[in-house]
């Protein structure tokens, strides 16, 4: 019971009256928080979101994509960074990649 130590009867946040009879206080009748004050879920780390963004273009495309030839979507990972990471998992073998006749280059398991 905060309010009353405070000599006031209205609530800060929305200013609405607390008294309800002489003595007895009632809850305040406040809507929610706004979202923005909400506490937000834990994101994973960038090796894991690049990780799931690489498993979800091999399903998408059958388990081998090129990324000249898919449209990408923005998001919290750039087209650079993605890139980057799929050269970094070509030379620790755990993808590999070929050029077709047309110069693009397709990854694959």
């Amino acid at each position: 019971m905060v309010y009353p130590l405070l000599n006031t009867l209205r609530c800060k946040r929305c200013k609405h009256i607390w008294k309800i009879g002489d003595e007895e206080y009632s809850t305040c009748r406040c809507p929610d928080l706004d979202p923005s004050l909400r506490v937000r879920k834990k994101i994973d780390p960038l090796e894991v979101r690049m990780e799931k963004r690489l498993n979800a273009c091999l399903t998408r495309s059958g388990g081998k994509f090129c990324l000249a030839t898919m449209t990408w979507q923005a998001g919290d990972i750039s087209r650079e960074l993605f890139r980057s990471y799929l050269k970094q998992c070509v030379t620790s073998r755990t993808l590999a990649e070929t050029k077709d006749h047309y110069g693009r280059t397709w990854y694959f398991r």
